[in-house]
């Protein structure tokens, strides 16, 4: 395959992030044939590894690295959490150089051209509470506000958790205090009430 039909394929099919095995199902060749050609390409600057069979295409607008998220930990769903959900919604003023996600999958972090990324484990009980955000012509799953906050402490009190909580500058937190406490109720776990309680939240 010439780089010009992978990438006219990678055009037609608006592919921003894609695996080595679509590829092979659009294409119908060999993994050893596409994967040179796939390598051809990230050499030229056209594409990007960021996992192992997991491309980013270069000449896509406005990439945000947080699309890579689902991909990192496929087939295990995942969103974006923690610091890095509270910060994109203007909850908390710091921006974090780490992109932070849960899964119910095991914990992992990926140091990758995009970016790098500490995924935590939730149970899988847990892995509710988030949505898919369009922006541009990407899209990447995140926590709700309530629920990101909510993550970040629960992980916080799990005993050798390398998870800290968030400090806020300002007394008051930007959140539906309603559903952090709708919210709450559903991790059924006593710690997490008992810190909002006094945090005075719920």
């Amino acid at each position: 395959m010439s780089a010009t039909q992978l990438l006219n394929l990678l055009r037609i099919h608006k592919l921003r992030i894609f695996t080595t095995r679509d590829i092979i199902t659009l294409t119908d060749r060999t993994q050893t044939a596409v994967t040179q050609s796939l390598y051809r390409l990230e050499k030229q600057g056209m594409l990007m590894r960021i996992k192992r069979g997991v491309w980013v295409n270069k000449l896509i607008a406005n990439f945000n690295p947080f699309e890579a998220v689902p991909y990192l930990t496929a087939p295990s769903p995942a969103y974006l959490s923690l610091y890095s959900a509270l910060a994109d919604y203007g909850v908390v003023e710091e921006i974090p150089h780490i992109i932070y996600a849960v899964t119910a999958h095991l914990p992992k972090k990926y140091s990758t051209p995009a970016g790098t990324f500490h995924i935590h484990h939730l149970n899988k009980r847990l892995i509710w509470g988030y949505e898919v955000k369009q922006l541009h012509e990407g899209s990447y799953p995140i926590a709700d506000p309530e629920k990101a906050f909510l993550d970040l402490v629960y992980l916080s009190l799990v005993p050798r958790s390398p998870i800290q909580r968030v400090h806020k500058r300002s007394k008051k937190w930007k959140l539906n205090l309603g559903k952090l406490k709708e919210y709450a109720e559903k991790f059924e776990y006593p710690p997490l009430t008992r810190y909002l309680e006094k945090a005075g939240l719920v």
